[in-house]
């Protein structure tokens, strides 16, 4: 039952095994409850794989299944909001996986047998995850045998049992991992790297030289004086689509109104912390009276001089020695008033060793508290520590050295323990419970004491009322009345002197600049095809409140994925075009300046040049020093002979004229060849898991439609 137990502890390694992350159940809404129509059926389709559609019922039914089963393994209930967006995103992920994937092994013919799987998960070749379920904790050695029965166990057990639904996700993703790496495999043996193509690159890389150049910067002429036609930026755009592909995208100009508190906010919280002062000067447990009345929790611990985190409050209580109540003080958005409960003479950090003894094989905890207290007393009348650590702790990693746990800090350990060790003298027994069963600590060196204190702090965090919220809420409405297109929305920024910020939407985005919890805001723009409209919420309201921030904001383009339009990128073309206009007039102004010349430095001089040496030049050059990064200019300059003048190469930053100094050719050897033709082939098989599957994703026409539900 050891292994059962592992399997029930092992909520971690299902995350990871599993889809690799925590799960959440979500509401899908109105689709759920949608009739059977055509129409319907659409508004229920949450994607689409390869013309294939993916309900929004089949979506949640995946989810569903494993979030019960994740909290079945962990013992929890809910899931924060990070693991709800973490889940939906995942899910998605496996579901176009395996849906791409085993249409390509049905293709091909692959597939897994009994057999191969037998082998991952009990054979020669265990998987390593399997191993790990699996192995002796001291040995680390797998019995199969046990394995067997197990496994027996947990298929047979009833459906819905966690550890069987467990074991069962995990035989799938092993034999899904399988599938792909043989598929990957199959891939990576087509891509093939011949001994000539080896040599050739390995040659390339072996070419290196030492190079003098001029650059004449494209600065060198302005901007204005170069024409380009809108003809000219029409021919380019429509033969250059491919630079143009952009995924789909909304853009919308917003205002948003923080809520903020206010100057009586802010007087209020002041004044509920100065009230509380007298109390609790007088309080006889300060701790207690600071952790009921505070809003905000701190670590009950010693600190010294520095680590309280404000220096006028180190010198109340470390220079002046005052035991008073000192504040109220403004910190972390916070009014503060704090009290020392105790002050004591303790090292920074100990060295321990120990003995844990747990309930365990029939051991109750009254028969494990009374061992360890046994144990204890046979310490202190000179047992030795290390042999009954080494027979009796159930801490296998510091029993195997005696218990020693090495040097640590005082928030290294948990509470219990910690203040048992750092408040013990050297070499004193002590015994102390904590959540892992029963300690037996003796402290065997300790750093040089110095004065710490416990501090009590009671902390009230400085919030917007409600008086507030509603006046900010009021502010937002003024704005908005009789606001509904864009050119009301630039009306009402002018006249209530509001900043209009701009932000591009990917329809999963979940955050706008700003703005953490911006998901409402986004999923409403991709709801509708109408530009120049106010955006509105499900209840039909103009005003978005996103974490502490009122917003209303206006859709004001929509960019559907493909090409981009003319209109949108016709500034980018004509600049391009420009440099390349510039580019032409600067060669020619150069090929003027070479005519006669017979060196680098003549023509220098006649184009008001400086001459700029770099040396170590080859194909694996990222940069051309000097200048930057220059791949045209770095190839043409590995290919001339030594003593050759380039002609003008038009590059990034100008026009380039390049002469070889010296040029350096090293030779290539068989066993050179051998081991990069050994490294292309890894290389190809990197590319291949990494390449592959956006790859198929894409060919597939996978269409994501989760955000008309998230």
């Amino acid at each position: 039952m050891a292994t059962l137990q592992k399997i029930r502890n092992r909520g971690g390694i299902l995350v990871s095994i599993v889809i690799g992350l925590a799960l959440v159940a979500f509401i899908v809404g109105d689709a759920l409850s949608s009739g059977a129509s055509i129409m319907n059926r659409s508004r229920n389709k949450v994607g689409e794989i390869a013309g294939e559609s993916i309900s929004i019922q089949e979506y949640q039914q995946k989810i569903t299944k494993n979030e019960e089963m994740v909290k079945s393994m962990n013992g929890i209930s809910a899931l924060s909001e990070d693991q709800q967006q973490m889940i939906r995103e995942n899910t998605w992920q496996q579901i176009v996986t395996n849906a791409i994937m085993e249409k390509e092994y049905e293709n091909i013919g692959m597939g897994l047998s009994g057999d191969e799987l037998y082998d991952l998960l009990l054979g020669d070749n265990m998987n390593p995850a399997v191993q790990q379920l699996f192995a002796d904790p001291q040995t680390g050695q797998v019995d199969k045998d046990r394995a067997r029965l197990v496994i027996k166990q947990l298929i047979e057990a009833p459906a819905g049992t966690p550890q069987k639904a467990y074991w069962l996700n995990m035989e799938e993703q092993i034999a899904t991992a399988r599938k792909q790496s043989k598929y990957n495999i199959l891939l990576t043996r087509g891509l093939y790297v011949t001994d000539a193509f080896a040599k050739n690159f390995l040659e390339n890389a072996a070419t290196t030289v030492d190079i003098s150049y001029i650059l004449k910067s494209y600065n060198t002429i302005s901007d204005s004086s170069i024409t380009v036609t809108s003809n000219e930026i029409k021919d380019y755009y429509n033969s250059h689509q491919y630079l143009f592909q952009v995924p789909e995208s909304r853009r919308i100009a917003y205002v948003s109104f923080d809520i903020t508190a206010s100057p009586e906010d802010i007087k209020e919280t002041e004044e509920w912390v100065n009230s509380l002062k007298d109390e609790f000067a007088s309080a006889p447990n300060v701790i207690e009276f600071a952790t009921l009345s505070s809003e905000k929790r701190f670590p009950t611990a010693y600190l010294k001089k520095g680590e309280l985190g404000y220096s006028e409050l180190d010198d109340f209580i470390f220079v002046e020695k005052n035991n008073g109540v000192f504040g109220p003080y403004l910190k972390d958005q916070a009014y503060n008033i704090a009290r020392v409960a105790d002050r004591r003479m303790l090292p920074d950090s100990v060295k321990a060793r120990h003995i844990l003894i747990v309930p365990e094989n029939g051991r109750s905890v009254q028969a494990a508290e009374k061992l360890a207290d046994s144990l204890a007393g046979a310490l202190r009348k000179g047992a030795d520590f290390e042999a009954i650590a080494k027979r009796y702790s159930a801490d296998q990693n510091s029993a195997i050295n005696g218990g020693d746990l090495g040097w640590f800090t005082q928030n290294a350990m948990i509470q219990p323990f910690s203040d048992t060790v750092f408040f013990a003298n050297k070499n004193e027994i002590k015994t102390v419970k904590t959540q892992y069963g029963y300690h037996i600590v003796q402290v065997t060196d300790r750093s040089k004491p110095e004065e710490k204190v416990l501090v009590g702090i009671i902390s009230k965090e400085i919030t917007p009322s409600q008086q507030t919220i509603n006046n900010i809420y009021n502010d937002a409405r003024v704005f908005v009345n009789n606001v509904t297109t864009i050119t009301d929305f630039e009306t009402a920024v002018t006249d209530h002197k509001q900043t209009k910020r701009i932000a591009n939407l990917g329809k999963n985005d979940k955050t706008i600049p700003g703005m953490d919890n911006a998901r409402e805001i986004i999923r409403e723009a991709y709801l509708t095809d109408k530009t120049g409209n106010v955006l509105l919420t499900k209840e039909k309201s103009p005003i978005f409140e996103s974490g502490n921030k009122f917003t209303v904001a206006v859709l004001t383009e929509i960019q559907k994925e493909g090409i981009a339009p003319l209109n949108s990128v016709a500034s980018l073309i004509k600049r391009e075009l420009i440099r390349q206009k510039k580019g032409e007039i600067i060669a020619k102004e150069l090929e003027k300046d070479m005519s006669g010349s017979q060196s680098l430095l003549s023509i220098a001089q006649k184009a008001k040049a400086e001459v700029v040496d770099a040396n170590d030049v080859n194909f694996n050059s990222v940069q051309l020093p000097g200048a930057g990064i220059e791949p045209k200019v770095i190839a043409e300059a590995v290919a001339m002979n030594e003593g050759e003048i380039s002609k003008p190469i038009i590059g990034n930053q100008g026009v380039y004229i390049v002469t070889v100094n010296t040029k350096h050719v090293n030779e290539v050897t068989p066993e050179q060849i051998a081991l990069a033709k050994a490294s292309m082939l890894q290389t190809n098989f990197y590319r291949v898991n990494y390449q592959l599957l956006p790859s198929l994703v894409k060919k597939a026409g996978v269409v994501d439609s989760r955000y008309k539900f998230y």
